[in-house]
């Protein structure tokens, strides 16, 4: 029977290859889902009860039971509407298969996260574990802090007599690169043949661009009170601290993140120079030595280290919940590309082991398996691997008298 189920299930061979918990989709690069951890975890924290609202779909009832365990901790918050027709607010509703909605009060605008998006078709329980993953995100420590990982050019080595002649910078904020700076400078002497033929900026280039003293206001705007990021910081922030006093008569009071020193500290014998690191990590480096593509290589190398930091708490978020991810999934009936190709390749053999256990145990009770249930999401997160056996049978084979009830 299982065969008839994943029969139905289209995918890619080479999606499911290359699927990796490591390629997951950002949860914060889903439009809405900052909005709703933010106000679902103020809530919680603040005392509130949540009431939930789910459908009677494989996937709905899933995506409730995930919920649940994802954030037991407030169990005692958690309640769920068992009559179609009863609101009450705030109200998390899962039984739209078009996304997720939550409601604070009935006048309150709704938060909706849809199910829809270029790099994945989430199930509902899909959702509920991009929610799960932001939670976790933002329970870590440098959540929320802002970075900015920058890059300077420059006519030499040394920063009270050589000049500024590029200035490249992104934004980094909870593991996603965002708005960049990129600005020639024009310095006060000519460049020199040496710094044009390693950097590729010629006189040409900066005959018309401004002058540090123009440049540096809207940079300083830029990064703000961000910590500042570079791979060799001791050579970049003195070169942009001095260029501060002496133009606008401003210091440089940013805190700073060296990439070169954490990467002599976490990859011992190798070369540490920007392009072998960021090769050595799989970062595709182009342009090296131009302002904006060497800040960028810098931004990969810090979430990399970033992720190094905190991969075992993310990895085992993932392991816990991976099975009821694709469960759902396969409950829903999505193609598996995405987000879904790396639930189903890492959540599918636990999945095959509990369904053989279940129909072997619904072969021997037949009279149990057509029987009404209002404990369906008890047994999902039950620690009894019989009774999870019973509930995701069920969930696969859409056991016409399914019901959920209060958990």
């Amino acid at each position: 029977m299982i065969q008839e189920i994943l029969c139905r299930i289209s995918f890619s061979e080479s999606d499911l290859l290359k699927a990796s918990p490591s390629k997951l989709t950002p949860p914060f690069s889903l439009s809405g889902m900052r909005e709703l951890i933010e106000k679902l975890s103020s809530d919680l924290a603040g005392g509130a009860t949540i009431c939930l609202k789910d459908g009677d779909s494989g996937d709905s009832i899933v995506a409730r039971a995930l919920f649940s365990a994802i954030f037991k901790k407030y169990h005692r918050q958690i309640r769920t509407i068992t009559d179609a027709g009863q609101t009450i607010y705030p109200l998390l509703d899962l039984s739209n298969a078009e996304g997720i909605s939550y409601l604070k009060t009935e006048k309150t605008p709704s938060i909706f996260l849809r199910c829809a998006y270029a790099s994945s078709q989430y199930s509902i329980t899909g959702l509920v574990f991009k929610l799960g993953q932001a939670k976790e995100l933002s329970e870590e420590k440098n959540f929320g802090k802002q970075y900015v990982s920058f890059d300077l050019e420059t006519t030499g080595k040394n920063h009270r007599s050589d000049e500024i002649i590029e200035i490249g910078a992104v934004k980094i904020l909870d593991g996603e690169l965002g708005e960049e700076f990129d600005a020639l400078v024009k310095p006060s002497h000519p460049i020199s043949s040496e710094i044009t033929n390693l950097t590729g900026i010629t006189n040409d280039d900066v005959k018309d661009s401004p002058p540090i003293q123009e440049v540096l206001p809207s940079f300083m705007d830029f990064i703000g009170d961000s910590v500042l990021v570079a791979h060799n910081v001791d050579f970049d922030y003195p070169f942009l601290s001095h260029a501060l006093k002496k133009s606008l008569g401003r210091t440089l009071k940013n805190d700073s993140y060296c990439t070169l020193v954490q990467a002599r500290a976490r990859m011992p014998g190798q070369s540490h120079r920007l392009g072998a690191v960021a090769d050595a990590l799989g970062i595709e480096l182009k342009n090296w030595h131009r302002a904006s593509a060497d800040a960028k290589a810098a931004a990969m190398i810090f979430l990399n280290f970033m992720e190094e930091d905190n991969g075992p708490r993310r990895y085992a978020y993932f392991q816990r919940y991976a099975a009821r991810a694709c469960l759902g999934t396969l409950a829903s009936g999505l193609p598996l590309s995405g987000d879904n190709a790396i639930f189903f390749r890492y959540g599918l053999p636990e999945i095959l082991f509990a369904f053989a256990d279940g129909e072997k145990y619904f072969r021997k009770h037949p009279e149990k398996k057509d029987a009404a249930d209002d404990s369906i999401v008890e047994y999902l997160n039950s620690w009894r691997r019989k009774k999870r056996s019973q509930a995701i049978y069920r969930i696969l084979t859409h056991s016409p008298r399914l019901r959920h009830g209060q958990s």
